[in-house]
């Protein structure tokens, strides 16, 4: 099994200190609409220890995948550390499943191949989301399952 095999590609993220400022700007270019929600795991883990924490995002439809801006806002989480080491910029790739049972099968994939969790969130019934550190690319990979998501808190272009 590829963890592509059963997922899709559902976007490019870039984390920033402000989402609506940057999703504003880009939107000048023409990149959006955007819609923007708070995310606040109901459990979290950051390099296999639990740590909660909350984070901005926006999202831009872009074809048949998004754009995703996100900052942090609580807690210690990769986003922070990025922006620390980094800052703004480039920070994943994140493929989505159409369930649970398939999402914990690419898991399984990658912790086969001797990849670990970097970070974890659970969303409870809305879904999950991991991160594992993908050397040979310099970047990370996100694993994705949501149900639905609810209607964005803000609009933005």
């Amino acid at each position: 099994m590829t963890i592509t095999e059963s997922g899709t590609l559902h976007h490019t993220c870039f984390v920033v200190h402000d989402v609506e400022k940057t999703a504003a700007t880009l939107a000048e270019f023409g990149i959006g609409p955007w819609g923007v929600w708070t995310i606040e795991p109901a459990a979290s883990t950051v390099r296999g220890r639990e740590v909660p924490f909350s984070f901005r995002i926006a999202f831009a439809q872009a074809g048949d995948s998004n754009y995703e801006l996100l900052a942090p806002r609580d807690g210690e989480s990769i986003y922070v550390e990025h922006l620390a080491a980094n800052g703004e910029g480039f920070h994943h790739t994140c493929i989505a499943y159409p369930s649970r049972d398939v999402l914990r099968e690419a898991k399984a994939e990658l912790e086969r191949q001797g990849r670990t969790v970097v970070q974890s969130g659970n969303l409870g019934d809305v879904g999950e989301f991991c991160y594992y550190h993908i050397p040979e690319i310099g970047s990370l990979i996100e694993l994705l399952y949501v149900s639905e998501l609810p209607p964005p808190e803000k609009a933005i272009g």
